[in-house]
This record gives structure tokens, C-alpha cells and sequence, in this order.
């Protein structure tokens, strides 16, 4: 039994509801006139399938349909004989509340129907699925080696909140990303058949379906179930453990910054093994589409590759195969150095005192670029923003004696409005390393042994 303040799923709560209060007056007027035996038992019954329905009962929908479908025909037959206008209201009312019912106890059913897929997807989308199916692979002698054998087909998006979803808008996004028709899908809100084709045997045409609600949706398909959570939660209960191991800051603050996260998981039978890549392909258009701004990163649960949300990781995502190569996206990394670090020091120096050069090869290049092309000339600025400073890569477009006019070669990790092509300017003295071509070959880079350190040192702490 359900929590009592907890409200019923399939859109039952006002059903529920109603169907209280028309037994609770019913109830009062009986007990007021007494004795009228006639209405206090109607108004316990409809009292008491109140309380059945919010406890998402089959037995109370059952027998709403019977007592409000009985109250339709005898209001309908009363309206027939003597027309009264209170009559034909009491038969829509009925007539409502019996087709809730109904519908009610057809979404009790495609609950039932999917709640052994649901529960062994909710354990493969914990995010120490995992380690569990490590475990249980090397634990095959204890007769689980099939299910340790078992792929786990399925990607994460972590979100900074939760989005707004129900099943007509999951519907259009894998209509829009599959193709098909998934339409045929029956709602609480009484929309069935407006969009489902049947053949002459009554059985839907569509593709497939989309039932439940926030968090939980099944998704029926030709290749498959699958499900998509939509969680008001953080994907890590030891959130600040996964983030103090993060070394790499972008990634770092996309961890820290999420509170809510989406997944798409395709549910494999046991004794089927997909193509992993046709599979992965589809679960990844889904997760796509479901992006929005609110998304920060994308997870790999079964090898816990964490990548921050990018355009290029969403372009990559829909490469068939891409799968494979997730643990390979190329990132930007940002590596936090210490400002008093010997070796970044010494680097810094060295930029500043060879400034010179870079402006002049600058002033020496064959034509200007345009504010939105790159110039094949990059300097490391110090970029503050707010209360954020960052030292990051700047395609440089113009020099004046005191500033340097470009614009931003990498996405910041948190400088405000400020984005990857953003346009600033800053003193000279913000510099802290440059870098050109001549004869195809880098000039500058000074810091690069230093940030070669740094990451080094933050690998061997990770370990």
C-alpha cells in the first residue's frame, strides 16, 4: 500500500477525489434524514471507492466502473422518462468519473505489464551499476554469470533541474527522433483515439507507444522497451566524493552544478544479445533530442565515462559507434595551477620577455582576419568575470600598444555570459603565453611543460 499523502499515478487524484466528496455528501444527507438506509450505503460506497482509487486499487476501479457506470444508466433512463436538466448533468458526471475508471485500470495494467523490465532497469542505471556488473561477472560461479553477461544499454545527462515532461511530449521527441508513429498511447486525460489507427480487427497500426509520468515512461518501439527517467535528484548520493575526484575543472563544475539528471536505458530480454552499436545509436538520438540548456554533462553508466554537454559531443553521440569511442572525446582540458607554481612561473617570464616576437610576426601576417575567423594567433589571458577568473586561450584579431582585442578559443568554465567566441579585450600585462606558426611549426606554448606537470601531479593524487 501506498503512502496516504502520496497522490495516485495515471491522473486518478481528482477522480479520487470527487468520488470522496460525492459519498461524503451523500453520507451527511443520509445521516441528517435518517432513516434513509438507502443513501447512506451509496454514499459509503462512493466514499469507500474514493479511498480504493487513491490507493491505486484494481478493486476499487473495478467497482467504480460498475457503481458509476450503474448511476450513468439510471440517470440516463430518470432523464428519458421525466427530462430535467440536473438529470443530464448527473449523467456526464457519472459518465466521467466510470471512463476514468476505465482508463485507470488500463494504465494499472501496462504498469503491471512493465514492472519487472522497470525494476531491473532502475538497478542498471544506479550510478554503481557499474561496479555491481563487474561483480557480478566475476561471480559467475554463483550462478549469476548470465546476468553479469548482460549488457547495459544506457546514457545519463545530467541536468541543473529537472525537466518538464509528460507522455505526449517524450511521444513527439521520439516520433521526431526514430520516425513512426507512436501516438497510440491511452492517457488519463481522455485524448484515446483521437490520434490511435486501428485496423478492421480493433488492434493499433502505430510504430509503438509512450505510457507514465514523470519520473518513470516506457517507451514501446519494433527494436524494443525501453525507459526514460526523468529524476528530480542528484545521480550521485556521494555527489561531493565523485566531484573532489574530478581533477579536470570544466568537468568538475558541470558534476557539482547538477541537480536533476535523464536517462534512456534500452531493456535487452535475457536471452538476447543486440548489435551494440545500432543499439547505443538509438538510445543516443533519444537523449539528444531530450537535451536542453539546462544540461551539463553526458554519463556512460556501464564504464562511468562522464563528458561535459557540447554541441560536439551531441554531433559525436549520433555517429553510429560512437560508443565505443566515448571514452575518448576530446575535451578541452582545464588544469587548476597554483599562481605561485615554480614551473608556471618561470613560463609566464619567458612569455613576457619574448612579447616582442609575437607582435611582431603579428604585424608581419598576410592579410586581417575578420572578427569571426581564427588567426592563427593565440594568446593564454587572464579573463576575469565577476568574481571568476580564468586563464584561458584567445584567437587574437587585434594588438594595440597596451590591449589585446579576440576572441575566446575555449568554452570557460564559469566566466558569466561568456562563451567559446566571445569577444573581450584585456592589458598586455594578462598575457601569460602566446603561440604562433612559422613554416608550420608552433612558437611559443611555454606553458605547456608546466600544465604537463600539474596534470601529472593531479593523476598520481587521483590514484
Amino acid at each position: 500500500m501506498k503512502p496516504l499523502l502520496q497522490k495516485p499515478r495515471f491522473g486518478l487524484a481528482w477522480t479520487s477525489i470527487w468520488a470522496a466528496v460525492i459519498g461524503g455528501l451523500l453520507l451527511a444527507v443520509g445521516l441528517m434524514n435518517w432513516p434513509n438506509p438507502t443513501i447512506v450505503v451509496f454514499g459509503s460506497v462512493f466514499l469507500l471507492i474514493g479511498i480504493l482509487i487513491w490507493q491505486e486499487s484494481r478493486a476499487g476501479l473495478w467497482v467504480g466502473v460498475f457503481a458509476f457506470g450503474a448511476m450513468t444508466v439510471l440517470h440516463t433512463v430518470r432523464m428519458v422518462g421525466d427530462f430535467h436538466w440536473r438529470y443530464l448533468i448527473y449523467c456526464i458526471a457519472f459518465a466521467q468519473l466510470c471512463y476514468e475508471c476505465f482508463q485507470g485500470l488500463r494504465q494499472l495494467d501496462d504498469a503491471e505489464m512493465f514492472n519487472q523490465p522497470l525494476n531491473r532497469s532502475m538497478q542498471l542505471n544506479s550510478p554503481n551499476a557499474g561496479d555491481r556488473a563487474k561483480d557480478s561477472s566475476a561471480s559467475g560461479a554463483a550462478g549469476d554469470e548470465a546476468d553479469g553477461d548482460r549488457p547495459m544499454i544506457s546514457l545519463v545527462l545530467l541536468q541543473r533541474k529537472q525537466k518538464y515532461l509528460e507522455d505526449f511530449i517524450v511521444t513527439k521527441l521520439v516520433e521526431a527522433s526514430w520516425g513512426g508513429d507512436y501516438s497510440s498511447t491511452s492517457d488519463a486525460e481522455g485524448n484515446e483515439g483521437e490520434s490511435e489507427e486501428a485496423d478492421d480487427e480493433g488492434t493499433p497500426t502505430g510504430d509503438g507507444f509512450v505510457v507514465g509520468e514523470s519520473p518513470l515512461f516506457v517507451i514501446k518501439s519494433p527494436a524494443g522497451m525501453y525507459l526514460v527517467h526523468n529524476m528530480d535528484t542528484e545521480y550521485w548520493e556521494d555527489k561531493a566524493e565523485v566531484v573532489d575526484a574530478i581533477g579536470e575543472l570544466r568537468l568538475r563544475k558541470a558534476v557539482e552544478d547538477h541537480h536533476a539528471w535523464l536517462a534512456v536505458d534500452m531493456l535487452t530480454p535475457d536471452e538476447e544479445r543486440p548489435d551494440m552499436q545500432e543499439a547505443y545509436w538509438k538510445v543516443a538520438q533519444l537523449l539528444v533530442a531530450l537535451a536542453d540548456e539546462d544540461t551539463l554533462a553526458v554519463v556512460r553508466p556501464e564504464s562511468m565515462d562522464i563528458h561535459v554537454w557540447s554541441d560536439e559531443v551531441a554531433e559525436q553521440l549520433l555517429t553510429p559507434g560512437a560508443y565505443k569511442e566515448l571514452a575518448q572525446f576530446d575535451d578541452a582540458p582545464v588544469i587548476p595551477i597554483a599562481d605561485d607554481d615554480p614551473a608556471m612561473q618561470a613560463a609566464v617570464a619567458t612569455a613576457r620577455e619574448r612579447w616582442p616576437e609575437f607582435v611582431a610576426a603579428f604585424e608581419q601576417r598576410e592579410g586581417s582576419p575578420s572578427p569571426d575567423e581564427d588567426s592563427g594567433f593565440v594568446v593564454k589571458a587572464r579573463i576575469t568575470a565577476g568574481d571568476s577568473t580564468e586563464y584561458i586561450w584567445v584567437d587574437v584579431i587585434g594588438l594595440e600598444p597596451r590591449y589585446v582585442h579576440g576572441n575566446l578559443a575555449n568554452d570557460p568554465v564559469d566566466l558569466g555570459d561568456l562563451k567559446l567566441g566571445s569577444q573581450v579585450e584585456f592589458p598586455i600585462e594578462d598575457v601569460w603565453d602566446w603561440c604562433y606558426f612559422d613554416d608550420g611549426q608552433p612558437v611559443g606554448l611555454f606553458s605547456l611543460e608546466a600544465i604537463r606537470q600539474s596534470q601529472e601531479g593531479v593523476e598520481e593524487s587521483g590514484e
